[in-house]
């Protein structure tokens, strides 16, 4: 009897391998490319800075694209930490970042959404030309998120979407958290969200609220709230194929989770659990707390025994690795309690219903097959123009790329 399609291509995983790019990097967290251009890769550095990567010759262009490292907070999870580039970057030059800068009402840090414009230069932008798009204090140092990414589904033209952190400490609990039931489950506030604003052309740095967001038009939530219910959304994307987000939530103590959220829902409203809910199973800290009635279980969840710390990955649509398409690539910061404290690179198969051929493929790609560079903690996985996978290495300041043998 022939074995399955999909056994016959966790097969063929085998032959995957990783290769070093580029190294170097201070405190890489995300990489990324302008719609179209296949030539360059941009690698965002927690401390402030954005580099980018020559990826004909692996080089790295010798001037920052950007350095804002004077506006900034950085250390621990605050930073320099998302980029996003208008969908019409290349006629507008317009690109967006999130970043903490110091201050707030709680002295811990604000959250801004900022756009930017690049210069002349095409390899420099323009740090006089920012734009405050969005701010909001943090109540605590941790959990700040930091994805932002603008969606290629139909209809969703120009909306970008923001994914923020309960606002810290454990358990969405202390201070800066709203009682009963904590930030991610109350929608007066935009900590534990996954929000979508509509990026106004004019004037720039202006947005609106899509109509059809779930709190649209409301006078007492907070009409950028998409969906609800998260912890820490650190890393997120959309599948460029068919237009599911994923979103890889951080645990407390117990479980990680990806969660998913289909593209035949476009007006969102999901509530993922949080602080009740942690993975497929109860926050441990809230043992008699009710769940919420519309909570939606994650797509696929593990204990700390597999990893501690989820990095959300993309759906690989390249066409390099014809074994690696159709599947989730995603990472595991930290990887098992009890274990050296270097992360996983981690795949499975979700089919919109059911997640199947979860594997753990570390020890294929790393230590890698030329030069032996090995995977330390991988903050970021990130995309090229082409669809090409790559990961940030926080814990070596490398850039990967996964590769067939």
């Amino acid at each position: 009897m022939a074995a399955p399609i999909t056994s016959l291509r966790a097969q063929g995983l085998r032959s995957l391998t990783a290769s070093r790019v580029a190294g170097g990097f201070s405190s890489p967290v995300f990489a990324t490319a302008p719609p179209g251009d296949t030539a360059r890769l941009f690698v965002v550095q927690q401390s402030g800075q954005i580099r980018i990567v020559d990826l004909l010759s692996g080089s790295i262009k010798p001037t920052a694209y950007l350095d804002i490292s004077s506006e900034i907070v950085f250390g621990g999870e605050q930073g320099l930490l998302g980029l996003a580039f208008d969908p019409n970057y290349a006629a507008n030059g317009r690109f967006y970042l999130n970043y903490t800068a110091p201050g707030g009402s709680f002295g811990a840090g604000v959250t801004h959404i900022a756009q930017f414009t690049v210069s002349t230069n095409p390899d420099v932008a323009d740090p006089a030309s920012e734009r405050t798009v969005l701010q909001f204090d943090q109540p605590q140092t941790n959990h700040n998120g930091g994805w932002i990414g603008f969606s290629p589904r139909s209809g969703d033209t120009g909306n970008l979407y923001i994914a923020t952190g309960d606002g810290g400490n454990a358990n969405d609990a202390g201070t800066g958290h709203i009682e009963p039931g904590g930030n991610a489950q109350n929608v007066t506030t935009l900590l534990g969200k996954m929000l979508r604003i509509h990026i106004n052309t004019r004037p720039p740095g202006t947005y609106s609220i899509p109509a059809d967001n779930p709190f649209a038009g409301s006078t007492t939530a907070r009409q950028e709230i998409w969906a609800f219910g998260l912890r820490n959304p650190y890393r997120d994307s959309f599948d460029r194929q068919t237009g599911t987000m994923f979103i890889g939530d951080v645990g407390q103590d117990t479980r990680e989770e990806v969660d998913a959220q289909s593209p035949a829902n476009p007006g969102g409203g999901e509530n993922y659990g949080w602080r009740v809910r942690e993975g497929f199973v109860q926050n441990p800290a809230y043992p008699n707390d009710p769940v919420p009635p519309d909570a939606l279980d994650p797509i696929y969840d593990y204990t700390h025994t597999v990893g501690q710390t989820v990095i959300g990955g993309y759906v690989y649509r390249g066409n390099q690795i014809q074994v690696l398409r159709g599947f989730y690539v995603f990472a595991d910061y930290l990887g098992p309690e009890g274990g050296p404290g270097t992360g996983r690179v981690l795949v499975f198969r979700y089919n919109g219903r059911a997640v199947s051929g979860f594997r753990d493929i570390t020890t294929q790609l790393f230590p890698t097959a030329q030069g032996g560079f090995p995977l330390n903690n991988p903050s970021s996985l990130g995309e090229d123009a082409s669809g090409e996978l790559y990961i940030t290495d926080i814990g070596n300041g490398n850039l990967y790329k996964l590769t067939a043998r």
